[in-house]
């Protein structure tokens, strides 16, 4: 009996940890798309003179499609650099958005000049290893010879938001780990860590 219910336990919470994360996915998606039908909604209304449901969200696709369609194009891109430098001129815009713009691009699986390397480091206190990403290599000078000294992001719980600390090169564990393989471990909450990490010894910054 108690071996039928083990087995009844193990395949239940086998289930719960597959449905989890979809729910949670599908619950972020749709609250995303409702975001984005209730603003375009309005508008396509007033166009079309009724509504139409999801007509919202299947526009707002479209739209970003396209978006990213003229990005990748040489002269897209131009005109969307137009468009970015003269937005740059709006006062308090060009203060937030140039932030945003970079940290966004920032965890972009294409992206190689920002995040660099999967790091291991001593952080917040001596003892404990935090999962973070080289971004650059920087020179602390006042002193008769220059320290030089690495960039780490060290993302809390919420990806988007964290620390930025400064580190000695050999205080540094850089794994062999991509940048992608980074992001995974620290969204699913550290269960992606493979079971043996490995280290690669670097003596400097890419």
């Amino acid at each position: 009996m108690e071996r039928v219910r083990g087995a009844i336990k193990k395949t239940f919470l086998t289930g719960l940890v597959v449905v989890v994360p979809i729910l949670i996915t599908a619950f972020a998606l749709y609250w995303l798309f409702r975001v984005l039908d209730g603003f375009l909604s309005p508008i396509i209304h007033q166009i079309l003179g009724r509504e139409i449901p999801g007509l919202g969200i299947l526009s707002e696709i479209v739209i970003i499609f396209l978006v990213g369609v003229l990005a990748t194009n040489v002269l897209g891109s131009r005109v969307l650099k137009w468009f970015q430098t003269l937005l740059m001129r709006i006062p308090v815009f060009n203060n937030i958005y140039p932030t945003i713009k970079q940290l966004v691009e920032a965890f972009h699986p294409s992206s190689s000049s920002t995040f660099q390397k999967v790091v291991l480091v001593e952080y917040p206190k001596a003892g404990i290893l935090a999962v973070g990403f080289l971004t650059s290599e920087v020179s602390l000078k006042g002193t008769a010879q220059a320290q030089r000294l690495v960039s780490v992001y060290l993302p809390t719980n919420n990806l988007y938001i964290g620390n930025v600390a400064l580190f000695k090169q050999e205080d540094l564990i850089i794994t062999d780990f991509t940048v992608e393989e980074g992001l995974k471990i620290v969204l699913s909450g550290g269960t992606a860590f493979p079971p043996t990490i490995q280290h690669q010894n670097q003596t400097r910054t890419p």
